[in-house]
């Protein structure tokens, strides 16, 4: 059928006017017939025609009916790699002017599907994680104020005032700890559709600049544009996920010896591109994505709210690009690729 995807269209008008013909075939044989004078003749004129002109319909009708099927049979191929989750179809593509248009389109729609489907795939694991963090967190949080409430109710008078103060103290910074980490987690599902606009590199590297510049360590980071980059992008959040990025930099170059942030905005093959590249210790490869999941630290003093890189790669997908990590000694790369 290969040759058949290929020239579809002339393999379609050649069967079709094979079987428009026939009946023309049969009158011009019958009149043949007519002016042969001897009966045995036109008896063997009128035979051999029949078969010959009943042959090569069934022949036709029969190639009309597998060529009329070829898409029908692509069309139920493509739906049935839908319902079985088959991400590894593709329709063979084809210069055939029919069949041409129809194999991309059938194409695109895989395409499209297989993205969705790993999209799904992803975002359920990606909540997943969360929902485990968010229990192991809340749980941790919640368990001492269990502890002494169940303390205070069974020993009501076995306490004096002191104890009695102490125990709401971390009652409360408890409390707290649990409203701060829930207002964390908010700010990962209320962000709002970006507002795009145009906007050159400089000038949002000059606003981050001017944002960051009293930021101890904001010394050691450089803005460096390769060529004349323009972003459509919100440059609101955009600002706000590169200095999620550039202060995780700064705070990895505390202390080695000429440490550097450098974020450079490009253009390769026509794609705007920002990474932020530091100096400081690598990343272990096995935990490369994990640093994007919410709440997740490789500080051994936490600090800030722990979804500064996840808000980041969010705010990414939001714009309909992607923030990834790639760290070999002695440089570690935060890579921003738009579309």
């Amino acid at each position: 059928m290969a040759l058949s995807s290929r020239h579809y269209t002339w393999n379609v008008v050649i069967t079709v006017l094979l079987v428009t013909a026939m009946p023309a075939v049969t009158v011009l044989l019958a009149l043949i017939a007519s002016r042969t004078e001897t009966m045995g003749a036109k008896t063997l004129i009128t035979s051999v025609g029949a078969i010959v002109t009943a042959t090569i319909a069934i022949i036709s009708i029969v190639r009309l009916i597998r060529l009329i099927r070829y898409p029908v049979n692509q069309t139920e191929l493509m739906a049935r790699a839908v319902v079985n989750k088959d991400f590894m179809l593709h329709i063979p593509k084809t210069d055939d002017l029919l069949l041409g248009r129809a194999s991309q389109d059938m194409n695109r729609i895989l395409d499209t599907y297989r993205k969705d489907q790993n999209e799904l795939e992803t975002r359920k694991n990606y909540y997943d994680r969360i929902l485990r963090v968010m229990t192991h967190e809340l749980r941790n949080t919640v368990t001492p104020i269990v502890s002494l409430t169940d303390w205070m109710v069974s020993n009501p008078d076995a306490q004096s005032e002191e104890e009695r103060q102490e125990a709401i103290g971390i009652i409360n910074t408890q409390a707290h700890n649990v409203c701060n980490f829930l207002e964390s987690y908010r700010q990962l599902t209320v962000l709002e559709k970006p507002d795009m606009a145009d906007i050159p590199a400089t000038t949002l590297f000059r606003n981050i600049q001017t944002l960051i510049k009293a930021e101890k360590g904001a010394g050691r980071v450089r803005f460096e544009t390769a060529g004349d980059v323009v972003l459509h992008v919100d440059s609101g959040l955009l600002s706000l996920a590169l200095i999620n990025i550039i202060r995780n930099a700064i705070q990895a170059t505390e202390g080695v010896e000429d440490g550097q942030v450098t974020v450079l905005a490009s253009m390769p093959g026509g794609k705007p591109l920002i990474t932020v590249t530091n100096n400081g210790p690598e990343i272990p490869q096995a935990i490369i994505e994990q640093i994007f999941m919410p709440f997740y630290s490789t500080k051994k003093k936490q600090s800030g709210s722990g979804i500064g890189l996840a808000l980041s790669r969010q705010i990414m997908q939001l714009h309909e690009g992607t923030l990834t990590c790639s760290s070999h000694y002695p440089f570690t790369t935060f890579t921003f690729q738009f579309k």
